[in-house]
Parts: structure tokens; sequence; C-alpha cells
């Protein structure tokens, strides 16, 4: 993944681009596994794009967001090992994608994160 100025976020054609390659490698029986990487320094994927997602009414969000369910879905089925290479932040999508795959290597740069935060899902910020 090389999306340097939206840190790698899912949006329209990003998507389309991913669902195209993982059919085409999907029919490739010479595939024997398939890595998700960043090629931005200190970000795997930044999750959705929200700058584009801001632009879309209430039906172009459903639907977009049933195309990421269908790209999470088509990677946790692809018929070779997946594995993410997470060498930098991983925030909601990207988290999504990363746990789609079959192994995840993170590296010890920053982390993880699936959205809400503390407060929103009722963890005690103290533990």
């Amino acid at each position: 993944m090389n999306r340097p100025s939206a840190r790698n976020a899912l949006g329209n054609v990003f998507v389309s681009e991913l669902l195209e390659t993982l059919a085409q490698l999907r029919e490739d029986r010479q595939v024997r596994f398939l890595l998700f990487r960043s090629g931005v320094k200190g970000v795997f994927c930044a999750g959705a794009d929200l700058k584009e997602r801001e632009q879309m009414s209430e039906a172009e969000v459903g639907v977009f967001v049933q195309r990421l369910r269908g790209l999470m879905n088509d990677i946790a089925a692809f018929p070779a090992p997946t594995i993410a290479a997470m060498d930098g932040f991983a925030l909601g999508g990207g988290l999504e994608l990363a746990l789609a795959c079959d192994l995840r290597v993170a590296g010890t740069g920053p982390g993880l994160g699936a959205g809400g935060g503390a407060r929103e899902s009722g963890v005690s910020e103290t533990g």
C-alpha cells in the first residue's frame, strides 16, 4: 500500500484497486502467500478515507461500507495465506484489514486502534 498523502486510507479508488488485484491473484495458482505492507513510513493503514466519506451521501456511505466488508471478506477467504506486516498505525478499517489476514506481524512503532476511545467503549482509562 502506498498512498502517502492519505496515509493509505481506504477510499473508493484504492478499494477498487485492492478488489481487482485480489481477484487477479486468486486465479494465479503460483501465488503462495499474500503480503500486505505499507510503503508509507509509520502508517500501515489509516482506515476509511474520511475526507472522501465526508463528501458522500448516506446512500453512498452504505454502498461504500458494503464494499469494505466485501474487501475484508475477500482477504479472509483468499486461498493462500495472507500476512499483514504492520509497521505503523493500523486504525479502524486498517485494523480490520489486518485482522482479515491469517497472520499479523507488528513492528515496535505506533499501535492499533478500532476507534471509539476509552469513554465511548466503556473501558476505564486507568484500567
